[in-house]
């Protein structure tokens, strides 16, 4: 317990604005005394924590919001459910996903994923021409997803986006505080 706190209070500290909680191996007790101790930490801090997929475990954790996959809850049955003024986003591989996640309601998006990921695996790679295209087309904040890394960090830049969602490369760091406030000063150019 106390790793997991100091690694999260060293992420705050660093800049982190929005901890996204995601652990395929434990059951539904041990998710919801992970997200109550993540209330208690971001509590008075700059940092908001999400849910990854379930709803319910948003709910009874105490979490700021939920972050959905296109095949979990659609957002406006997520909304009826979720406490207001929570956070609700989407993860989208597409300029369509994309545009529907926002007209109907999303607060924010996933876009990805960008490049090969070390955490997760997928067949294909929407890389940073949808980046550039979501950058261009939608309104509401945007995350690019999947093997960001400090190697291409810049190409988001590049293309348009001044959010990431990464864990590899800053939980596998020697010093994930350094890592976050790298990919940073990468994103503001």
């Amino acid at each position: 317990l106390a790793a997991f706190d100091d690694h999260i209070k060293r992420l705050i500290q660093s800049g982190v604005c929005l901890i996204q909680f995601r652990d395929k191996t434990i059951s539904d007790r041990a998710h919801v005394a992970a997200g109550q101790r993540l209330s208690q930490l971001t509590k008075s801090t700059p940092a908001a924590w999400i849910m990854n997929d379930r709803v319910d475990l948003a709910i009874a954790a105490g979490a700021d919001g939920v972050h959905l996959g296109q095949d979990d809850l659609p957002i406006h049955v997520a909304r009826k459910m979720m406490p207001p003024g929570t956070l609700i986003g989407v993860s989208t591989h597409s300029i369509e996903q994309a545009t529907a996640a926002e007209a109907s309601g999303a607060d924010y998006i996933g876009v990805g994923p960008v490049f090969q990921s070390q955490t997760k695996h997928f067949g294909d790679f929407v890389g940073v021409d949808l980046v550039s295209a979501v950058a261009k087309e939608i309104k509401i904040p945007a995350f690019a997803i999947g093997g960001i890394n400090l190697e291409n960090v810049c190409q988001i830049h590049d293309a348009g986006l001044s959010r990431v969602a990464v864990s590899g490369v800053v939980n596998d760091a020697e010093d994930p505080a350094v890592v976050v406030k790298e990919l940073l000063s990468g994103l503001n150019g």
